[in-house]
């Protein structure tokens, strides 16, 4: 199984309720509908103790997949399409991550 890891910046307009509201309330309805998809998972930065009030990022987004072939699968179908569009524009400065998820405590 791999794991995408996406982290992401809000807009400059947005304050980061803003960002947080349009992550859980509008684009996570996207994600969920993801083919080939076990787990999804949503992480929204609230604070932090090395940056605090200039955390370098939003939020982060857990992916989980089968394999490679099946997160490409899921990111060219027509709803991965639609999701990748609809992120690209309430986000800026993405860095998505495929990791290999080794469990140590959990």
């Amino acid at each position: 199984m791999i794991k995408v890891v996406v982290l992401l910046r809000r807009p400059p307009s947005w304050t980061r309720e803003r960002f947080h509201r349009w992550w859980l309330d509008e684009h996570v309805a996207y994600g969920k509908k993801l083919p080939n998809l076990r787990k999804y998972r949503v992480c929204l930065v609230t604070g932090s103790t090395s940056h605090e009030g200039l955390e370098p990022w939003d939020g982060i987004a857990e992916l989980w997949f089968d394999d490679r072939a099946a997160l490409d699968a899921a990111w060219s179908s027509d709803v991965g399409r639609t999701a990748l569009a609809h992120s690209r524009e309430s986000h800026r400065d993405p860095l998505v991550l495929i990791t290999d998820e080794h469990e140590l405590i959990g």
